[in-house]
């Protein structure tokens, strides 16, 4: 397992944008990701090229997820 903080792609609102689901969830709850995990970025600047990213990844269009509560 990769450990994941702030500024990286697993704790941003874009990766795995368009596909969701208990897995990214998990991820940033825990901030752990596997190491073979891919997702498809959702930012809007970078969509038409369907760039896939790891969850350590990171970029200038980091965004942060909405924490519920």
């Amino acid at each position: 397992m990769l450990s994941i903080s702030d500024g990286m792609c697993g704790m941003c609102k874009h990766f795995g944008e368009h596909h969701g689901g208990d897995e990214l969830i998990q991820i940033r709850v825990n901030h752990e990701a596997p190491e073979t995990l891919t997702e498809e970025c959702g930012n809007p600047t970078l969509e038409n090229v369907h760039l896939k990213v790891t969850a350590v990844s990171s970029c200038d269009g980091y965004e942060p997820v909405k924490r519920a509560g």
